[in-house]
């Protein structure tokens, strides 16, 4: 029973017998979503067909699979060399079944309205949500770029109301919240992510009622044990009533 919490669980494609229990396990206890990477030592980059085969084949109680498009490490600058594949990409995750996509684009400190616009025609031919990835939180004007997103037609925006790698959480970021929250208008789901505990997270569930807002938690280590499962005491705490 997930009581009105819309929790999105970030999964590592690692071992696809170990995917394919973390998502049967976790969807049956309430997460409504999932975000799947590869590589997430390194932020998250794009995972493997199989995976994502895989993810779709496990999921259970209506719950989402949204999957990380992201080929290469580093900044989220995109080239058109990277556009290109990241396109393809995009396609795969559809024809592999995925309900949405993770990305985003950013040139100089602002949102590279060119790469997104062309991202999110191809994503919406297939059918797919998209989510603007944590990049959005290197951007210096980023009340201005939650606009572009909403007129764009982005569906969420992952943010952790803190600069990207500050090593501050969603929760110290609550006051950057709070105003995206209010100036979302409901138009564009927040998703919050980055440091969240079980200790921290009521918080942010709190902030969310409220707003009465289109909003879910994202969390990752969290709800996972040392040798990668799913730790569905960890979900429980997660989604019981405050």
């Amino acid at each position: 029973m997930n009581n009105g919490k819309f929790l999105e669980v970030c999964l590592n494609e690692g071992c696809l017998k170990l995917l394919a229990n973390n998502i049967s396990l976790a969807s049956n206890l309430g997460a409504k979503r999932f975000e799947l990477c590869s590589n997430l030592h390194l932020g998250g980059l794009t995972p493997s067909d199989n995976a994502i085969d895989c993810a779709v084949t496990n999921l259970t109680n209506s719950a989402e699979l949204v999957v990380m498009i992201r080929p290469e490490a580093g900044n989220f600058f995109v080239s058109a060399e990277c556009r290109n594949l990241m396109q393809k990409q995009i396609t795969m995750a559809a024809n592999a079944g995925a309900h949405g996509v993770v990305f985003g684009a950013v040139k100089n400190g602002e949102l590279d309205l060119k790469v997104t616009r062309s991202l999110v025609a191809t994503a919406k031919q297939h059918g797919l949500m998209v989510t603007f990835h944590r990049a959005f939180d290197t951007l210096k004007n980023p009340l201005s770029a939650l606009e572009k997103l909403i007129s764009l037609e982005v569906d969420r925006i992952l943010t952790a109301g803190t600069p990207w790698q500050s090593g501050q959480s969603a929760v110290d970021g609550l006051n950057q919240l709070n105003t995206y929250l209010a100036h979302s208008a409901n138009q564009i789901e927040i998703v919050m992510g980055g440091g969240v505990t079980l200790e921290n997270a009521p918080t942010l569930w709190q902030l969310i009622k409220n707003h009465s807002a289109k909003a879910a938690v994202h969390v990752h280590s969290c709800v996972h044990n040392e040798n990668g499962a799913i730790n569905a005491e960890a979900i429980n705490k997660l989604l019981s009533k405050d």
